[in-house]
């Protein structure tokens, strides 16, 4: 028989593996960094010419520490109620942001104009 869950915000939507194999790791639990994290620093070792910061231009950064441009927008369904709810969620490790209950206050653009999560 399958349960089902309530997701909180802070977890990762697609687990912790893909493709069978384990990939993300969240080492505090759920509202914590997840790793392995995008690179943000200078290159350890000197390459012979003027190196740049190692990082990407984004518009967002979830708390799991990804940079992006776009969040990846679930619809599922609320074991709960039992209607369509929202999860807003990094595009990289499925990081939940935000969970905009209900869906329809996502498609609104009177009520969620953007998504700043």
């Amino acid at each position: 028989m399958v349960t089902a869950t309530q997701w909180i915000v802070g977890e990762l939507y697609l687990g912790f593996n893909r493709n069978g194999l384990p990939v993300w790791k969240q080492p505090g639990g759920p509202g914590t960094p997840v790793l392995p994290a995008a690179p943000a620093l200078f290159p350890e070792v000197f390459q012979g010419y003027q190196q740049q910061v190692m990082s990407y231009p984004s518009l967002y950064v979830a708390g799991c520490n990804h940079q992006f441009n776009c969040y990846e927008i679930f619809e599922v369904l609320s074991p709960n109620d039992g209607h369509q709810v929202a999860l807003v969620c990094c595009p990289i490790c499925s990081y939940i942001q935000e969970i905009i209950d209900p869906y329809a206050n996502y498609q609104n653009y009177m009520d969620t104009p953007i998504v700043i999560a």
